[in-house]
């Protein structure tokens, strides 16, 4: 047999076009190829495909559910807040997701003056996940409560996520104590500026104090000594003011 490529270009294509043919007609297992074999499979492979598509779509309805309810939630009355609570509780306890126990947490975010919903959340400062961690430390910052304050000095003091710790010492600004004035004192001695400034931060809400990312002004302060706040900026009081120009 001549080999093909001795043949001239257009002779080529019109044996090619015979081969092709004649396989089709001659070896009709051939014409699969490269599939052949996946057509044993395509059974296992589109139930997994279906399977699939289920869990995406049961996750994305379980999200878009959490967030309705996030919006709705604080308007409830007392009652119905408790029944949300209690069942939101218990999805946190074996939620396996960290994105729907993070998105859980949200929805508790709007009931933090109820003492149950603190409970829930708390334990979750144990959690594996750092994104889940880090919105507890802020949610934990949206109300004045012991048990709050307790899980945020925690996290503040040891948790292995410095964006985590960092966000603990901010939101212990809303919790006004002797105890949680003193942590945020021993922060600003802390060898980290980014520490240092967080803590400042909660500082001025703690104290109402502003002194800004004046540390040695800030432990002036808080030894005692009367410390005349700085004069804002020509720039900050402009600041200041371009909201009321929008």
């Amino acid at each position: 047999m001549v080999p093909l490529h001795f043949y001239p270009t257009s002779q080529r294509k019109t044996a090619w076009i015979l081969i092709v043919s004649c396989a089709s007609v001659l070896l009709p297992g051939c014409t699969d190829a490269p599939f052949f074999h996946m057509k044993k499979l395509n059974p296992y492979i589109q139930s997994q495909w279906r399977k699939d598509r289920e869990k995406a779509v049961v996750y994305s309805q379980r999200v878009d559910e959490l967030r309705l309810l996030r919006n709705q939630i604080a308007s409830m009355d007392q009652a119905e807040q408790a029944q949300w609570i209690e069942q939101l509780s218990e999805l946190l306890k074996s939620e396996t997701s960290p994105e729907i126990r993070r998105e859980t947490v949200l929805v508790l975010q709007k009931v933090m003056d109820r003492p149950e919903a603190v409970a829930a959340v708390t334990p979750l400062i144990q959690d594996k996940n750092d994104k889940v961690r880090l919105t507890v430390a802020q949610t934990l910052g949206t109300r004045s409560d012991p048990q709050a304050a307790a899980a945020l000095m925690a996290m503040a003091r040891s948790d292995s996520s410095r964006p985590v710790q960092l966000a603990a010492t901010q939101s212990l600004g809303k919790h006004p104590s002797d105890e949680v004035r003193q942590f945020l004192a021993s922060k600003l001695e802390d060898r980290s500026p980014a520490m240092q400034y967080q803590a400042s931060l909660a500082l001025k809400d703690l104290t109402g104090k502003d002194y800004g990312g004046d540390i040695d002004a800030w432990k002036r302060y808080l030894a005692g000594e009367e410390v005349p706040e700085p004069t804002p900026s020509l720039a900050d009081s402009l600041k200041s003011i371009v909201p009321l120009w929008r």
